[in-house]
């Protein structure tokens, strides 16, 4: 069980910390040409207001209903994860409903399930069973229900962390399927800027984390020199947590020159690992991290975390970019949001804009359908562009099937607040050229649909 768990809080790491939000490379564009936009935009020119019989699981005449599953009790990460998703629907169903809904009916999150981290299958296999909503959301740490939803047909939209959204036609995560250990340019990167030469490369002693840390030796392997910086140590061995101490590793690391430290480890993995660094007077090493987007934790830990290198697999608040969903979030969520909650607004923009690209007559099938036609879902521009027609597919060894982009957001920790790095508001993503074979400087790109 505990390794299982590991598995699934890691695992958010390996787009991120190996390859940014991609599989590899890109070729990006100041000013992207062909602007990204909802499929419902370019796919129906129906008003939104028609209202047409539907006979249709979780469809009435006044509304359409969805259940979520997300882990709420026993969540081991530390940081809220169900009540913050489920924030990030409600609130985006009222920012929708508040326009009118979509085809002449209210979007409601009708049932909010909580899998206790280990019922995920049984929730799933229940809400199914009860066949009363059109649709599922998924926030949880183990994901052992994605072929029950899927194996039914049901559209099902959520947080990927987790192997199992790869296959599978009718899942729908914030990013497309993960690609495990890939080789990137992003962390090489972060080294430059920082001016870091040696590097030290952590991880958990499961699979996902220790493919991570592969990940981003190989990166360093690859692009490196282009840097100016190198590995000298690395360990993908770690008890989760952390539960075992890292001394020794650390020990070792001061004794090598580190500079800079990558690691594919969830938040209080990295407050233990920052805590050892500092008493072992290594407290000015800087840190990337993969799963520290949380303002309280990093506020609470300020000192430990100064400098440091944060990756959120969205534009993140601090960067004021335009966009009419990024707008209308800061609108509608309190002060309390967090990544999850943009998880969530994000999920239900994905079943919003699948309900629209379906039409009037919409249903189940034609929704999956829809989606699956969508060549560049970006949320507005709040996340990098995933083709659906190719993105449910693991990516890993696969170049076809691989994103067009390997952008990244980061933020820098100051003072105990999250500070833009490199890029800029009006173009929060760095993106790099798919065609160099070096470590070439990226592009800031702003992926918000034109006009």
């Amino acid at each position: 069980m505990r390794n299982r768990l590991a598995a699934g809080i890691v695992v958010s790491s390996l787009v991120v910390a190996a390859c940014g939000n991609s599989g590899e490379e890109a070729k990006p564009t100041s000013a992207p040409t062909g602007a990204p936009t909802a499929p419902g935009e370019t796919t129906t020119t129906a008003d939104l207001s028609t209202n047409n019989p539907v006979d249709e699981t979780g469809v009435s005449d006044t509304e359409i209903k969805f259940t979520s599953i997300a882990t709420i009790q026993n969540n081991v990460l530390g940081t809220d994860i169900g009540n913050a998703f489920n924030d990030g629907i409600d609130a985006y169903f009222e920012y929708r409903n508040s326009e009118g809904g979509i085809w002449g009916r209210d979007l409601v999150l009708a049932k909010k399930r909580d899998d206790q981290l280990g019922l995920n299958q049984q929730e799933a296999q229940a809400m199914v069973a009860e066949d009363d909503s059109f649709g599922a959301f998924v926030a949880t740490l183990q994901f052992t229900g994605a072929d029950d939803l899927n194996d039914a047909g049901v559209p099902t939209f959520g947080w990927n962390i987790h192997p199992q959204f790869a296959g599978r036609n009718s899942l729908y995560g914030h990013l497309g399927a993960l690609c495990f250990g890939c080789v990137g340019k992003a962390t090489p990167h972060l080294a430059r800027t920082i001016g870091a030469t040696k590097v030290g490369v952590l991880g958990y002693g499961v699979e996902n984390s220790a493919k991570c840390v592969d990940g981003l030796v190989a990166s360093f392997e690859q692009y490196g020199a282009d840097a100016g910086a190198e590995v000298v140590f690395s360990d993908n061995t770690l008890a989760f947590g952390l539960s075992g101490g890292v001394a020794p590793q650390v020990s070792t690391m001061k004794e090598a020159g580190v500079d800079m430290v990558a690691a594919c480890m969830d938040l209080n993995g990295m407050k233990t690992l920052a805590e050892e660094l500092d008493k072992q007077g290594m407290g000015d090493v800087v840190m990337t991290h993969p799963n520290t987007y949380s303002q309280t934790f990093v506020a609470e830990n300020a000192a430990l975390f100064e400098g440091d290198i944060v990756v959120p697999q969205f534009v993140p608040f601090e960067y004021a970019a335009s966009g009419d969903l990024r707008d209308a979030f800061f609108q509608y969520t309190d002060d309390d949001r967090s990544e999850l909650t943009m998880i969530g607004w994000i999920a239900a923009d994905i079943a919003y804009s699948g309900l629209r690209s379906a039409g009037p007559d919409f249903d189940r099938a034609k929704v999956i359908a829809a989606l699956n036609a969508t060549t560049d879902y970006s949320a507005g521009g709040l996340v990098v562009p995933i083709d659906w027609t190719k993105q449910h597919n693991d990516p890993t060894g696969d170049e076809s099937v691989r994103s067009s982009h390997e952008c990244f957001s980061p933020v820098r920790v100051a003072d105990g607040k999250f500070v833009p790095y490199e890029a800029t508001s009006d173009a929060p993503f760095l993106c790099f050229d798919r065609e160099s074979a070096g470590l070439d400087e990226p592009v800031a790109t702003s992926f918000v649909p034109e006009g």
